[in-house]
């Protein structure tokens, strides 16, 4: 079973007729098969198999620790008070491929409750902006892959010395290494070139970068490609690259 979470407010249940609605427009088709008022609300899939999406009465236990790049802020994020587990079944496929239909199913939701705040797949580190994910869902849909940006999390955190990194997490479920990228905190463009090549690593699976060499963002700006231990403490190493003050 693959696993979903979207953060909500307080409001009610969106009806099963309006998860119908949005799920076709995103290519889905459900058909409402039950709900209690307590339990899960069921929806079935052409071959069988069920969608369920169960409301927590509580806020998600890790939200305020599950910011990055695309998140919400943490003053955002405190005003869910409700959250919505997605199961969904393993499907068939590439790990990509079965992740693009939960993030489908998940989306329907986001776009059935006009108070939801954000959502992420189970796996993820950080949480989207609910319209974000939306958004990046409905693009994946339209391109049949996963987008980095659902499949793949970033965070930023302060270093030393004025600068400050961006860390990916997500890219080893891919057979990919994480990416850790530092840069001067007056500095701009960091974002982008982290965005930029983290989208190339993940959607270009055949390319590498060879510790020694170098990348940049012109033409004479060389970044040397380093590979040193995961900042988190564990994990394989991680590719790092120092942006010049």
């Amino acid at each position: 079973m693959q696993l979903a979470f979207v953060l909500v407010e307080s409001g009610p249940h969106p009806s099963p007729d309006s998860i119908v609605s949005a799920a076709s427009k995103l290519g889905v088709d459900l058909t409402f098969t039950s709900f209690d008022g307590e339990g899960p609300m069921a929806f079935s899939l052409p071959g069988g198999e069920q969608v369920m999406y169960m409301r927590m009465p509580a806020p998600h236990p890790d939200a305020e620790r599950m910011i990055g790049v695309f998140s919400p802020d943490s003053d955002e994020l405190a005003k869910s008070k409700a959250h919505y587990v997605v199961m969904a079944p393993d499907g068939d496929g590439d790990l990509g491929a079965r992740e693009l239909d939960l993030a489908a199913y998940t989306a329907a939701l986001v776009d059935a409750c006009p108070d939801a705040i954000a959502a992420a797949l189970g796996h993820g580190a950080t949480f989207l902006h609910a319209k974000l994910f939306r958004d990046f869902a409905e693009l994946g849909v339209s391109e049949g892959f996963l987008p980095a940006e659902i499949a793949i999390s970033l965070t930023a955190a302060m270093e030393p010395d004025d600068r400050m990194s961006f860390l990916t997490h997500g890219m080893q479920r891919f057979g990919r290494e994480e990416l850790y990228v530092t840069a001067p905190m007056r500095g701009t463009g960091a974002l982008d070139f982290t965005l930029g090549l983290m989208r190339w690593l993940y959607y270009e699976r055949d390319k590498q970068l060879p510790t020694g060499d170098t990348v940049g963002r012109t033409e004479d700006e060389r970044i040397v490609v380093q590979r040193v231990p995961s900042p988190l403490g564990e994990g394989p190493e991680v590719i790092r690259l120092d942006l010049p003050s």
